[in-house]
């Protein structure tokens, strides 16, 4: 287990991942993640980009074709 260094960036907070611990998971620079707290920890989670991709499409379908959705689902 390594530790890391919380510091203040502006009226943010950062703190590092350490080389081998991104090589080993197949992170890259720039990815995102969400994070939680679970239990008093801090728990970050990558976000799969094709699977935000795919919901950003399904929320804009549900949006276009609500009414229609709808009807299907009173029927």
């Amino acid at each position: 287990m390594s530790q890391v260094a919380l510091r203040k960036v502006g009226s943010s907070f950062v703190t590092t991942i350490p080389a081998e611990l991104v090589q080993e998971l197949h992170l890259t620079e720039g990815q995102k993640f969400e994070i939680s707290k679970e239990n008093g920890r801090l728990v970050l989670v990558p976000v799969d980009a094709e699977f935000e991709a795919a919901m950003a499409a399904h929320e804009k379908v549900l949006q276009q074709y609500r009414a229609a959705f709808q009807k299907l689902a009173d029927a």
